[in-house]
């Protein structure tokens, strides 16, 4: 079993108990008649509870938007070089980013 699967799993059942103890909360606070503490309690146990499935987990690990190096890199638009942090760069009169020494 790898530490992240454990880790999860833990995580997992931290979660399903403090919904349980959030919505035993809200159930108490709305029997007292104190709506507000109830509704925010249901509120997060409802997330809690959601969270707890795994499936809010299973999205963010669905979504790739890894950039490499290369696609991050600004280059100039005359030369093709790559514009360097700290180099003086600007706009030229098509508004591509360009070197100002090949403006």
């Amino acid at each position: 079993m790898d530490l992240a699967e454990n880790r999860d799993g833990r995580d997992s059942l931290v979660r399903t108990v403090l919904a349980v103890a959030l919505a035993l909360v809200a159930f108490a606070s709305l029997r007292k008649g104190k709506r507000l503490r109830g509704a925010l309690a249901g509120v997060g146990a409802l997330a809690l509870g959601y969270a707890a499935t795994g499936e809010s987990t299973e999205l963010a690990g669905s979504l790739d938007i890894e950039t490499t190096h290369e696609e991050a890199e600004l280059r100039c638009a005359v030369c093709g070089d790559p514009i360097r942090p700290g180099q003086s760069r600007g706009p030229n009169e098509n508004n591509e980013i360009v070197h100002d020494d090949c403006r």
